[in-house]
């Protein structure tokens, strides 16, 4: 048998991919913010600071990634 992929992704397909991608994307900076809060946890007190940043920054990030993985469910809920 032999399968081959449209050129041309249909808008299904790009949906579907789309979806997915934000859930990898999601559940990526969910994993940068876990880091980023033991490194501030276990920073040593001159570092706690800068270290406090970078999680709220993770943390910014994660949001932005959690609300673009909303949106594209929510588009693929109204496609169907």
């Amino acid at each position: 048998m032999n399968l081959k992929r449209s050129p041309v992704a249909s808008p299904v397909s790009a949906l579907i991919d789309a979806v997915m991608d934000g859930y990898v994307d999601w559940r990526e900076e969910s994993a940068a913010v876990e880091l980023a809060y033991r490194r501030w946890r276990q920073a040593a007190s001159r570092d706690r600071e800068p270290a406090f940043d970078e999680y709220l920054a993770a943390l910014d990030r994660e949001e932005q990634a959690a609300g673009e993985y909303r949106r594209l469910i929510e588009r693929a809920e109204a496609a169907y």
